[in-house]
Order: structure tokens, then C-alpha cells, then sequence
């Protein structure tokens, strides 16, 4: 294990460093956004030989597993329950159970999101779709299933934010949330979260509360007589200016509500976890900007005993470290969590007094769900790696001792995949190296440059790298399939995903409103790296992104001639046009330091639009209907589009009318694949 200690030991290199920070960046008044922890980059996947390759047409194919994610849960010491996506499209998710000695196991039934009962006799689980989709009981055997949940219209798509629920302390009873879904482009009000409290035994459910937000991480207090969880109101929903979160404990028998802690901003991620021993809470929070979680930080909540008089204190634990899914040790002392920093999560383990972090994990896997057995003596986890390579393991609590329980394969055993680097690269006007995956063309050979495909992610400040591909959003294969057409792939993390330290918003975004240009300095930068280890032709490069993936190719094309293709999908064009026609916003106005008629040029600073002359780059874009969640409500990328055409550059612009952000009929996913395919084998082309 690698100890990470975030100062340095020597006085005198410490001073250095200061000085030369102080010197570089001298409009920043804390130092302590530049001592983020570094961790050993992950070995690379080799390259896996076969005679298939993955085609359009299979990727096609694939099943989408929904909004569901494959989670691990101790059913006791010795079995774990594993929730298992479909590996055909008539098939359902599954819930296994694994022996951790023998690693035998068995489908208990179709069904997702399972937990046991504290006496690890009973299962609950969710089964079904959409308005079908309810809460379910089984026993450790998988059998006596039997609905328990009748909510109108389903428990929603997602899991801890539409829905949540808990087992009491003996295992007789469950607490539900559920909150009616309401899409953000209705532009209703959000209607108010329900509580209730179902007898296992008998089916009998009871409302408790009725809560005025969306109610998140639902979970009890040992003595079995309050709820803990988080109260989230966002602004626009409420008719509000302001986000807020609050963590609340809930009294069962009057129905009390008690605040133990206010945020003001979205701190969605807050995941309330109380210590074994009763006396401290842990939330995730973004301290240094509390507008949004950003960057989460550990914070601990203490004085627990005394929360029934007031708001309990909040001390910070962690800095420059981007951490959630926190869980306690048994003695209170260890707060397990995952990290992001680039590509792939690992497990830390935080010290619950000085807030040192040990990494636990290693190694190319993205780490989506883990857990400590009830013991606390073993460690369990799942995750994926960029060859869609599901790994079930289990360890000793510090990380050693390493047995795979399961290896689940997206692939059939024949087909070929590219190898897959993770790397690092420096950026000129960032303290911190960025990183991201390079995936090799298949057959790679040492001497040829071949043509670069950038795959740019999506989602604002604060969102991560995933492994799912910019055109169909869902696996690590589609970058596979560019691969074997002779493609190398690079799949960029960039600074505003916080990953790498709090400067990315502190100082780009909120001081020099920049944030999407800086997130292109930093694509363009590891594109520069790449090129200069000989890998690839740097007159054969094209760029795609979906969301504000999409956005940030909008800015590329009109801020650089590098690239000799694009293709945009569901982004936007400008951030002036959508301020303007959008309710007034605090959380907006702050990021670009006033409104748009106060301060215009921070908003036409990282505008398409008003950068589009000289554009050179031939660009597709594909878009979805705003009426069904398509992001340009405002018709920003038309504008875009007509800009390019009015200069003579090559651009397609085409719109799906029945689809929203994510595009999910299978026709309507195949015509984007292919038309991406083609747009980009016309203007850059496989190895030649």
C-alpha cells in the first residue's frame, strides 16, 4: 500500500514549492488547492487476440442495462449479493449470490438494487421497468418473493435519488422514499417526497412524512426510532433562487424533524453515514465551493448524542482529494471511500482523525460499488475495466490478500481487443498532471502514426470520465470498435471534473470564468503528448462528445484548426442565449461573475457562436428534441451550423424528433452510429 501524505516533509522544499506557486499564480490566495495527492498510474490491458472484432453492428446489439448499476452487498460473512446486468436483450437483471471461499454461486431471481435484512434472512430488491418497476422482499434463498411496494406510476429510474429505502434495525420493517419524477424541460413544480413505513410480515404500509423536496440516502439510527437522510430542494423546481440540502433526522412516533446540518448550494452527493459508535456522521460535501459538489470533500458531523437541540458541528477531514460512497470501520477510526483521479476509481482508506489517505486499490478497473463485510475483517468490490470486463473481488480489509471471485466478460472469448493505456500528461498553466486513456489501434505496429479519434465526456463542472462511448453512451466497446477500424482513441479526463484539485473551479471557473477553455487546453495538451511519443498523424485527428462533451467540441471547432473532423452530439452552442431565456440563477450568475448584461464578455468569452469566423473544421451534428429532454432549447447549434455553412465549411446538422438527451430507439442509434462512421472515415480515415 501507498501511504499519500498531502504536505511535504521537508521544511525547506515545502517553502520552495510555496514560493513558486506564489510566483505562478498570484491572483490565488490559498495554497492548498496544489497538493493534491498523486497515486501510480494503473498497469496497462494488454491486447486481447481473437479472430471477431467489435462491429457496428454487434455494438448495435448490445442491451442496454438501463439506469440500474451493478452493486455488491453482504448477505453475511461468507455470501455476497451481486446485482447482474443482462447480456441479452430479452433478458432482465439478476441477483447472484456468490460464495466468497468456493466461489460457487446462484441466481436467486430477476430483480436489482438488493439489501439484506440486519439478520441476513431477507432480501429486499427492486423488479421492473419504468411504471412497473417496485419494491420486493425474498428470503436468503430466493424464494417466497413477494411485492411490497404499490407506488402509482413506478419508484422512478434511479436509485437513491428517485426512490431509496432501508431496513429497521430488526429487520422487520422498511423505510421507502419515492418522489414522482418530474423532467427539468417541463418546467413544473416538483412535487413533494413521501415516506413510508412497510411491515415485512404483513405488507401494511404507512406514511410517515411528507417531505417539501427530494429526499436522498435514506437510513436509520440504531435504536430503530429516527430516520437520517438528506432533504434536496433545486431551486428552478421550487421557484427558488437558491439550492439547499439539509441533513435531517426524522422521529418516527411524532414525526419531529430535526436539522442536523444546512448547506446552501447542491450538495447532492451529501450520503449522511453514521459512525458504529453513534457519535459522529460523515457527509460529502464540496468545501472550498459550496455552490455545487464539485470537489467532495469528507466532513464529519459530531456531537451526534446531542442532535435533538441543535445543528451539530461540522469539522473538514479531507483536502484536494475527490472522494464518495463513504463507509466507517468497525472501530470508527477508518472512513473507506472511492477516489476519482482520472479514468479509474480506487478504494481509500481515510483516517478519521487526520484525514491521511491510504490507497487500497490498484490496478485498470473503474471501481463502481464496494463494501466491508459485517465483520468489517473483509473488502469487497466490482468494477469494470476499459476491455468491459466486470471483476468481482474480495480482500482482506486493507486491500491484500486479493481472491477474484467472478470475472463476467462483455465480450464473446474470440473477439479481438485493442490494448488500453492509462496516461498522464502536464498542462502549462495547471499545477497538477491531467490523465486518460489511450486506446491503441488493434494490430497496433511500432513506426506507423495512425489517425486519433478524441472522445471528449460530458457533463458540467464536477463530473467525471466514464466508461461509455460518445455516441451511444453505454460501453467501453465503442471505443473498441474505432480501434479495430484503425483508429487509436483518446479519452481525456479533463480539470473541470475536479479530480484533480479544487483549482480547476476556484480559480478557472469563478475567477476567470474560463472553464470550457480550459478544459480544451488541457484535450489539447495530452493530443500534443500523444503526438510527440509518435503514435499518431497529427494531420489525422478528429473530435466527438456527447452533452457538454458536445459543448466543449462546439468551442474546439471554433477555437482550433487542428482537428479534421467533429461530430457533436446534444451539446450546446452558448451559454449568453440560454442565460438570457432562462429564469434569473445565483448559481449561473456566480460562475460567470455578474448577469449577462453586466458582464457579456464573461458569457461570449467561451461562446461557439461568437468565435465561429474562420472555423475550418467539417462538423455533424446530431441532436435530439428539446421537447423530450434534448439539451438546446434555444437552438443555439442551428446558429452554429449556419455559421459554419456561411463560411463555406462542410457541416450537417440532423435532428431525431423522438429523442431526448440519450438516444434509445434502436433505429434512431444506428443512424447516429453510422452517420458518426461514416463523417469521420470520409474526412480523416482508418490506417493507410
Amino acid at each position: 500500500m501507498k501511504n499519500l501524505k498531502f504536505f511535504s516533509r521537508s521544511p525547506y522544499l515545502w517553502f520552495l514549492s510555496v514560493m513558486i506557486l506564489i510566483l505562478s499564480f498570484s491572483n490565488v490566495t490559498s495554497l492548498k488547492s496544489y497538493s493534491v495527492p498523486d497515486e501510480p498510474l494503473a498497469s496497462p490491458l494488454p491486447v486481447r487476440k481473437g479472430a471477431k472484432t467489435v462491429t457496428s453492428d454487434w455494438l448495435l446489439a448490445m442491451p442496454n442495462s438501463g439506469t440500474n448499476y451493478p452493486f455488491i452487498r453482504w448477505l453475511d460473512n461468507t455470501h455476497l449479493l451481486f446485482a447482474s446486468p443482462p447480456k441479452q436483450n430479452s433478458e432482465e437483471w439478476a441477483i447472484e449470490l456468490f460464495n466468497v471461499h468456493n466461489t460457487e454461486h446462484k441466481v436467486l431471481g430477476q430483480g436489482a438494487n438488493p439489501i439484506p435484512s440486519p439478520d441476513s434472512q431477507w432480501i429486499a430488491f427492486t423488479q421492473g421497468q419504468k411504471e412497473t418497476k417496485q419494491l420486493w422482499i425474498m428470503d436468503r434463498y430466493g424464494k417466497n418473493a413477494k411485492q411490497l411496494s404499490h407506488i402509482k406510476g413506478g419508484l422512478g429510474d434511479f436509485f437513491q435519488y428517485d426512490f431509496d429505502f432501508s431496513w429497521a434495525p430488526g429487520s422487520k420493517k422498511i423505510a421507502l422514499s419515492h418522489q414522482p419524477y418530474v423532467p427539468s424541460w417541463e418546467k413544473k413544480a416538483q412535487s413533494q417526497s413521501t415516506i413510508d413505513i412497510i411491515d415485512v410480515s404483513t405488507g401494511h404500509s404507512d406514511q410517515i412524512a411528507l417531505i417539501d423536496g427530494s429526499v436522498r440516502y435514506l437510513s436509520w439510527f440504531p435504536s430503530g426510532e429516527e430516520l437520517l437522510f438528506i432533504k434536496e430542494r433545486i431551486g428552478f423546481s421550487y421557484n427558488e433562487e437558491n439550492d439547499y440540502e439539509w441533513v435531517l433526522a426524522l422521529r418516527l412516533k411524532d414525526g419531529t424533524l430535526q436539522t442536523l446540518a444546512e448547506f446552501e448550494g447542491l450538495q447532492q452527493f451529501l450520503k449522511p453515514t453514521l459512525s458504529p459508535d453513534g457519535k459522529k456522521i460523515a457527509v460529502l460535501y464540496d468545501a472550498d465551493n459550496p455552490i455545487f459538489n464539485h470537489m467532495t470533500s469528507i466532513g464529519i458531523l459530531s456531537d451526534v448524542d446531542s442532535h435533538h437541540n441543535a445543528e451539530l458541528p461540522l469539522t473538514r477531514l479531507t483536502h484536494e482529494i475527490k472522494l464518495s460512497s463513504p463507509q466507517w470501520s468497525q472501530d470508527s477510526q477508518q472512513i473507506y471511500a472511492l477516489r476519482d483521479y482520472g479514468a479509474y476509481k480506487q478504494i481509500f482508506s481515510i483516517d478519521a482523525k487526520t484525514g491521511e489517505g491510504t490507497q487500497i486499490t490498484y490496478g485498470p478497473l473503474d471501481i463502481g460499488s464496494y463494501a466491508l463485510s459485517p465483520d468489517k475483517l473483509k473488502l469487497a468490490w466490482v468494477g469494470q475495466d476499459a476491455q468491459a470486463t466486470r471483476l468481482l473481488r474480495v480482500a482482506s480489509k486493507d486491500g491484500q490478500n486479493i481472491k477474484d471471485i467472478a470475472k463476467i466478460s462483455g465480450v464473446p472469448d474470440d473477439m479481438a481487443l485493442s490494448e488500453v493505456r492509462e496516461i498522464e500528461w502536464k498542462v502549462p498553466d495547471y499545477p497538477s498532471p491531467l490523465r486518460g486513456l489511450l486506446f491503441m489501434p488493434l494490430n497496433y505496429q511500432e513506426g506507423i502514426r495512425y489517425p486519433l479519434i478524441v472522445d471528449i465526456h460530458g457533463g458540467g463542472a464536477g463530473a467525471r470520465l466514464y466508461l461509455e462511448g460518445g455516441i451511444l453512451v453505454g460501453s467501453p466497446l465503442e471505443w473498441h470498435m474505432w480501434t479495430a477500424k484503425g483508429y487509436a482513441v483518446f479519452v481525456p479526463e479533463i480539470r473541470s471534473s475536479a479530480s484533480f484539485g479544487s483549482l480547476a473551479i476556484t480559480r478557472d471557473e469563478l475567477q476567470h470564468h474560463d472553464l470550457i477553455n480550459c478544459d480544451i487546453k488541457d484535450v489539447e495538451a495530452g493530443v500534443d503528448s500523444i503526438v510527440a511519443k509518435e503514435i499518431v498523424d497529427p494531420h489525422r485527428l478528429a473530435v466527438l462528445g456527447h452533452s457538454a462533451g458536445g459543448h466543449r467540441v462546439n468551442w474546439l471547432i471554433v477555437s482550433t484548426h487542428k482537428f479534421k473532423a467533429a461530430v457533436s452530439k446534444e451539446g450546446w452552442a452558448d451559454e449568453w442565449i440560454e442565460t438570457l431565456a432562462e429564469p434569473p440563477s445565483k448559481l449561473i450568475y456566480k460562475r460567470f461573475g455578474g448577469t449577462p448584461w453586466e458582464v457579456p464578455q464573461n458569457y461570449q468569452k467561451n461562446s461557439a457562436l461568437f468565435h465561429a469566423l474562420g472555423a475550418t473544421t467539417p462538423t455533424l451534428f446530431l441532436m435530439g428534441n428539446p421537447e423530450l429532454g434534448g439539451v438546446d432549447r434555444y437552438k443555439t447549434v442551428p446558429m452554429l451550423h449556419n455559421a459554419l455553412k456561411g463560411q463555406g465549411v462542410e457541416s450537417e446538422y440532423v435532428q431525431y424528433p423522438d429523442e431526448g438527451h440519450v438516444f434509445e430507439k434502436p433505429n434512431n442509434r444506428q443512424d447516429a452510429l453510422e452517420r458518426a462512421i461514416k463523417w469521420i472515415d470520409k474526412h480523416v480515415g482508418g490506417i493507410k
